[in-house]
């Protein structure tokens, strides 16, 4: 096995750490910059930094030294192309990327250090194309397996999301560019994103839907953050001003840009006076701070109304240069180099991917394959060979070259005959999904119609085989079951005729079957108990074939773990229990029983549980100890034959608890390599502050005095020992 691939991947960050001098200035060097450069500017040109020059860009003010247009570019795996001023169009030729894994995926790596590797290979590949605004991380919370973007996002837990959003900005950001976390909040659902309304309880969002966003401000610095489109409690959250003043900047002490989805904004004084930043929107639709495309400032006539105090509209522009001066776009300080492309950026893609894979089941040992004895091999399933990588909206990429399962594999095994053959082979072209591109702001994918290849064709060349992979699950668009931004999926199941194949496909006499799937959510199947053998995958990028084939082919001993808990079916899980899931108001009363707090409360056994992954070799836990203050120290032993990773994650229980509490909560999670026969011993360290809940009378963060118990595990299903810490007094904490 290739295991010094993580060494391969450090000594590429070290590198790309060396490359050229960092401009990002100091927080008060760079409000002092822009409160010089503030200072020169007339209304109107402190307006133009409030809205968008076109759908990509703010504008260039050279009287005052801003020489160039600031640019902005989705998304949170690679940099989009670049798109035209005024439509959602891309400029021709349309600008190449390297694409890496989904946020979905690297939630699965459970890593911090790919955090960071991804975000470095985003700032450098920023730099080169010259933009100057990446528009992510996506950091919402699963809390419905139909939200057509959960593949964008970091999972259902926010201990999670948090501890790998902070490295990624910090990635981004050490290449002089700024980072934009986003979608501030509870955007939840696709479903009616534009139009509907949210409702959930102070504890709620601030124990299940903030953590990410605080460690993005105050612990990852990010210099923007979008609000979402969905209204919160009545008011669109470009105009909420509890959340945008009240928690972003008093609460927080935010400093930063904040933006408007495209086409988030819905009026003039009243955004600007409830906490507002800058409107962004398709070119010629963004017209209410700054209407570039008939040269209009309706901010300033606002203000010489008496409808916008002055005071407030320099506050709004100078948030906007001190993001520039941070970056050194606006004192025109050396930034660092770039680089897109690179062989480097290609090798983190396909690295990534394999460290994010899940080995679901392995009963028979079928994996890893062995190339050498594979002569025949069939793949089954049409996705195995369609490309991805410029799908989903804003998601989508344009990339220099995309491996597919299928491609790898025929790639990997020269000496073989592989074969491809589909449950549904697609046969025509129906029609173009525009609606649906026009209301996301994206492009539009061709539906496809799809038929039944010869079920005894179909035996016949899978018990021939000398291995067959299956590939199952979802794929990106915007027909049926895909997902993708601006809509949600229209259940969780697999389409039923294909459960039905494969039910009979486990059935026949197969050497070696494998089956992936595919998504970045939960599915719902039917068949996963005839299945010996089963592994999941997310959307990988420009390198998912080969990702797969590494870790098949035990090149790479998987060492992912799932970022929520599966559920069996849709009737399992929070939000269709409790009815909290429709295109008008969203009233979230399922609380903090997101997930796996959801089935530990309830008592439902999952498919498979949050945090579960398997591995080609084997782990024992033992010396599990309380340490002095709140901590736990805990031993892991490599006891099989290869060299592996596991992740140990920390959770904590509440005996005794003196309010409501979940069963146990993720509070941390380290990732350990080992050789085999290695052992290593792992320490935890929790403050006060990580076991407090939200308390709704005092609106502080609360950690009682009493017993807690920490719990070691390999999910959260599978607690290996537990010890108990004592908290000698109650404290509360502001934020």
């Amino acid at each position: 096995m290739r295991m010094n691939r993580l060494k391969f991947g450090l000594l590429i960050a070290q590198a790309a750490c060396c490359l050229g001098a960092q401009a990002m200035l100091d927080d008060e060097s760079a409000l002092k910059a822009a409160r010089e450069t503030l200072a020169k500017m007339t209304l109107e040109e402190k307006t133009m930094l409030l809205g968008g020059s076109g759908t990509m860009t703010l504008a260039a003010i050279p009287r005052v030294g801003i020489t160039k247009e600031w640019t902005m570019s989705d998304n949170s795996s690679t940099v989009r192309p670049a798109m035209n001023r005024w439509d959602w169009g891309y400029t021709n030729p349309k600008s190449v990327n390297t694409k890496l894994p989904s946020l979905s995926a690297l939630a699965q790596t459970w890593d911090v250090a790919w955090a960071r590797r991804h975000g470095e290979v985003l700032g450098a590949e920023m730099r080169d194309r010259g933009v100057d605004q990446l528009l992510g991380p996506g950091v919402n919370i699963l809390r419905t397996p139909l939200n057509g973007r959960n593949w964008e996002y970091l999972g259902e837990d926010p201990v999670l999301a948090a501890e790998l959003c902070v490295p990624y900005i910090e990635g981004v950001q050490s290449y002089d560019v700024a980072a934009t976390v986003k979608h501030f909040c509870l955007n939840n659902q696709e479903l009616a994103r534009n139009t509907v309304d949210t409702h959930a309880d102070d504890r709620t969002v601030h124990e299940i839907y903030m953590p990410a966003f605080r460690a993005a401000v105050k612990r990852a610095g990010t210099l923007a953050l979008m609000t979402s489109y969905n209204k919160v409690d009545g008011l669109w959250m470009s105009e909420n001003k509890y959340f945008q003043k009240g928690i972003l900047r008093d609460l927080w002490g935010y400093k930063g840009l904040v933006v408007t989805d495209w086409g988030g904004q819905h009026s003039t004084d009243f955004a600007a006076n409830n906490g507002g930043g800058v409107e962004m929107h398709w070119g010629q639709g963004i017209r209410y701070n700054y209407y570039a495309i008939s040269n209009r400032f309706p901010l300033a006539q606002a203000l010489r109304e008496n409808k916008v105090p002055a005071a407030t509209v320099d506050e709004m522009a100078l948030r906007t240069l001190w993001m520039m001066a941070k970056t050194g776009f606006l004192t025109g300080a050396p930034r660092r180099a770039g680089a897109r492309n690179t062989p480097e950026h290609q090798r983190v893609a396909r690295d990534e991917g394999a460290e994010s894979i899940v080995l679901l089941k392995n009963e028979a040992g079928i994996l890893p394959l062995k190339p050498a004895t594979l002569k025949k091999v069939l793949v089954i399933g049409s996705n195995a060979n369609v490309k991805q990588c410029d799908k989903g909206c804003s998601g989508e990429g344009n990339v220099p070259y995309e491996v597919t399962l299928f491609a790898a594999l025929k790639t990997r095994l020269p000496q073989a005959e592989v074969t491809l053959m589909p449950f549904c082979a697609k046969q025509k072209i129906e029609k173009t999904d525009t609606a649906a591109a026009t209301v996301a702001g994206g492009h539009a994918h061709q539906k496809t119609s799809e038929a039944w290849s010869d079920p005894e064709e179909l035996r016949a060349a899978a018990e021939a085989a000398d291995a067959v992979v299956v590939f199952t699950g979802t794929e990106l668009g915007y027909q049926e079951n895909m997902e993708s931004e601006s809509r949600d999926r229209q259940n969780m199941d697999w389409p039923a005729e294909l459960q039905a194949a494969l039910h009979q496909i486990l059935g026949w006499k197969i050497r070696n079957l494998v089956v992936v799937t595919r998504s970045g959510t939960p599915i719902g199947y039917n068949w996963t108990d005839k299945a010996a053998t089963l592994v999941h995958t997310s959307y990988l990028g420009m390198e998912e074939g080969n990702s797969i084939v590494d870790v098949l082919f035990g090149e790479v001993n998987p060492s992912g773990k799932l970022a929520w808990s599966w559920p069996k079916s849709y009737a399992d899980t929070a939000v269709a229990k409790c009815g909290t899931y429709n295109a008008n108001n969203v009233v979230y009363n399922e609380r903090f029983y997101v997930g796996y707090r959801w089935h530990d409360a309830k008592k439902i056994e999952p498919l498979f549980p949050f945090g579960y992954g398997k591995s080609y070799t084997t782990f024992a836990y033992s010396n599990i100890r309380a340490l002095p203050g709140i901590g736990v120290s805990v031993t892991v032993k490599n006891t099989g034959k290869v060299a592996g990773k596991e992740v140990v994650q920390l959770y904590a229980a509440y005996p005794g608890a003196q309010v409501e509490r979940c069963v146990k909560e993720l509070k941390g999670f380290q990732k350990v390599a080992l050789a085999p026969g290695e052992e290593k011993t792992l320490v935890f360290r929790l403050a006060p502050r990580d076991l407090a809940y939200w308390d709704e009378f005092l609106h502080r963060f609360r950690t009682d005095a009493g017993t807690y118990e920490l719990l070691v595990g390999a999910s959260s299903a599978d607690i290996k020992g537990r010890v108990r810490v004592t908290v000698a007094q109650t404290e509360t904490f502001a934020d």
